[in-house]
């Protein structure tokens, strides 16, 4: 593995690449407040077969936060990677999104159908969604929360103790699975570790996507969809019938473990062998 920085409109990104760059190439999105190591555990097993680019989004990780000012909506993503592709001139990639990186995967797959060679959903199945009569109060909502002080900032005096905080709020999640996420995601301080994480990224979004247009998004879809979802994850069960139906190629796998599934030894090599067999099918 290699660790590698592209510069872009947005500002620099960090990519790390896995895997000969003669084989196809394979862009993996971490989720929301993660970053590329993430895929830790995946990366080794997926780099057999493709030469992997595990992208920190904007604002994550190693890669530079948006301007002063900037706001982070989802379709900045999308030109993040339409200017990636532009850049590395790459016609066309396999995607790998897990949560909200697979949200802007299904949305870049959907609006530039000839640059997708696959697609695959990690405990990711589309965007949060509002009817008419709640976008209101979203934007209202939104706004507000932008308008707040920042909090001081959070320091930690170890290691140990941000991956100690950032378990509560990933239930299930393995030392191991998480510390790889959680020492990315720190910088060094006098007197200790803060997270580099940019902090609008926790803003409420002003405005989301009503279910028509996901579906939408999702019907103009024409790459082959693998959505693997884990049985102790965050995609409601209700989505599954209503969003599958409206994927014109697609395949459901249901494996046990919570939402960061893939970071563990065992999942992982699970996802990887539906990996191999949904791509080796429909090649």
């Amino acid at each position: 593995m290699k660790e590698t920085r592209i510069s872009l409109s947005s500002g620099e990104l960090a990519i790390q690449e896995w895997g000969n760059s003669s084989k196809p190439t394979m862009m993996c999105l971490h989720g929301w407040l993660d970053n590329g190591a993430t895929f830790h555990r995946l990366a080794p097993l997926l780099a057999q077969d493709y030469h992997l680019l595990i992208v920190d989004l904007p604002g994550h990780g190693l890669s530079e936060p948006l301007a002063e000012g900037a706001h982070y909506y989802i379709w900045q993503n999308i030109e993040v990677l339409f200017e990636l592709l532009t850049v590395k001139h790459l016609a066309s990639v396999h995607l790998l999104g897990h949560s909200m990186g697979g949200v802007v995967a299904s949305i870049f797959a959907g609006t530039f159908a000839d640059k997708v060679s696959s697609l695959v959903l990690l405990d990711s199945l589309g965007p949060m969604t509002s009817t008419p009569e709640q976008t209101p109060q979203q934007l209202a909502k939104a706004i507000i929360d932008s308008q707040r002080t920042p909090s001081s900032l959070r320091t930690f005096a170890a290691i140990d103790d941000a991956l100690n905080a950032r378990k509560k709020s990933s239930p299930g999640m393995t030392d191991n699975a998480l510390r790889p996420i959680v020492e990315r995601n720190l910088k060094s301080i006098e007197g200790g570790y803060c997270w580099r994480t940019d902090a609008r990224l926790r803003h409420t979004s002003k405005v989301r996507l009503g279910d028509d247009q996901v579906a939408a998004f999702l019907a103009a879809i024409t790459a082959p969809v693998l959505v693997v979802l884990a049985e102790q994850g965050i995609v409601p069960r209700a989505w599954v019938e209503q969003r599958m139906g409206s994927i014109q190629r697609a395949q459901l796998v249901y494996l046990p473990g919570h939402h960061h599934f893939h970071a563990e030894p065992a999942p992982a090599e699970s996802i990887n062998g539906h990996i191999k067999q949904f791509l080796s099918l429909d090649s």
